[in-house]
């Protein structure tokens, strides 16, 4: 079980009357308020804790601030899926001992932004000025996309807001089982659930909140028959004892349940680390054995598995996808140009000419059926 136990709650002024921020408050109950002006002033003003157990015990309510709908900064030297995301959720607590959050957040405490008209207007604003052009969108990357629903609601907000808007693609990202919101509506088609996925010892040992494998398959199951596609990230592969059995057994496992045509995208990456990261896992994470293998530092800063372990992982990784199915939509996630071709013997670019980014859209577009019209 997630520990969301959250001790107090920090309410920005301008939007202490906002609905959401009642609506949650309503589901957390009898618990400790206050309210502040300046988010960087609160950050300043709060004693410094490094552990996302400790983050997770004070909440934030607030208003996005910055850049709302901004691409994937992706990483030097490295082919980019062109994402495209919204930071909804600052914070998780499902306690990944490789989670990068730990090498780059630096408020003590987690941080949800209610404004969603905010996020609506810009998205509108977006198919005001391209009309016609259609981007992936999602709002995993700070946070888990479903791990708050049940307190935010926001699930619904996005569906109601998507159906029959088909320039976008948006996808939840979750490693978790909080999907009863999204179970009470028929996907309008162009919404997407992803879930991350490794054999259950690399869940056992580096992911001590996550739902295990079945759980997440179940629920990806349930998702199925409700109309939505399931994306899988393998994300990060792991170098780990029996990795052949241990991964043969998870995608076998994985398809005995879906079928290829449930799925709209898998991802792959392999274990990478920032020098913050490591030095956030020493302290978080003494016990994982993640940093006990031999790394190299590459062209973006990133410590990876040396080029010829990380393409052996693809590889067999990718043969057991093919076993199931040689045309389920594979891509590299944050993987140079070479790895791309040792592995999948292309490049994202390499389609009569066509420039990376229109052909890396190409490969979600056609496997996300899009339809108009609104739920149920």
């Amino acid at each position: 079980m997630i520990p969301i136990a959250f001790k107090k709650v920090w309410i920005e002024n301008k939007i202490a009357n906002h609905y959401k921020t009642k609506h949650i408050l309503s589901k957390l109950g009898d618990i400790d308020i206050d309210y502040f002006d300046d988010l960087n002033t609160l950050i300043h003003n709060t004693p410094t804790v490094f552990h996302p157990k400790d983050r997770s015990k004070t909440l934030v309510l607030s208003a996005i601030r910055g850049e709302i709908l901004r691409k994937c900064p992706g990483t030097h030297g490295h082919l980019c899926c062109n994402y495209h995301i919204i930071n909804q959720y600052i914070g998780c607590p499902i306690g990944c001992s490789y989670c990068i959050l730990q090498g780059y957040l630096n408020q003590p405490f987690t941080i949800i932004n209610v404004d969603i008209e905010s996020i609506f207007e810009e998205l509108e604003n977006f198919q005001r000025n391209y009309p016609g052009k259609q981007i992936r969108i999602g709002t995993g990357e700070l946070g888990d996309s479903l791990v708050y629903d049940h307190l935010t609601n926001f699930s619904e907000d996005f569906l109601e807001f998507f159906a029959g808007r088909n320039e976008f693609i948006f996808e939840f990202k979750t490693k978790t089982t909080n999907i009863d919101l999204l179970l009470k509506h028929r996907s309008p088609g162009n919404i997407v659930v992803g879930f991350s996925v490794n054999p259950d010892i690399v869940r056992i040992n580096e992911e001590e909140f996550s739902a295990t494998l079945k759980e997440r398959i179940d629920a990806a199951t349930a998702l199925v028959n409700a109309g939505y596609k399931i994306a899988l990230h393998f994300d990060p592969i792991v170098s780990i004892a029996n990795a052949e059995q241990e991964y043969k057994q998870t995608i076998n496992f994985i398809f005995s349940q879906l079928k290829p045509e449930d799925i709209a995208w898998i991802s792959l990456g392999t274990f990478r680390y920032t020098n913050d990261l490591k030095s956030m896992m020493e302290y978080n994470y003494p016990k994982s054995s993640l940093l006990s293998r031999e790394f190299v530092l590459c062209s973006d800063n990133k410590f990876r598995y040396f080029r010829p372990e990380r393409t052996n992982l693809y590889k067999m990784v990718i043969g057991f996808l093919h076993d199931i199915n040689e045309d389920l939509p594979i891509y590299l996630c944050m993987e140079s140009p070479e790895v791309w071709m040792d592995t999948l013997e292309i490049l994202p670019g390499n389609c009569s000419g066509c420039p990376q980014e229109e052909t890396m859209d190409l490969l979600f577009k056609r496997r996300v059926t899009l339809k108009k019209g609104t739920q149920n």
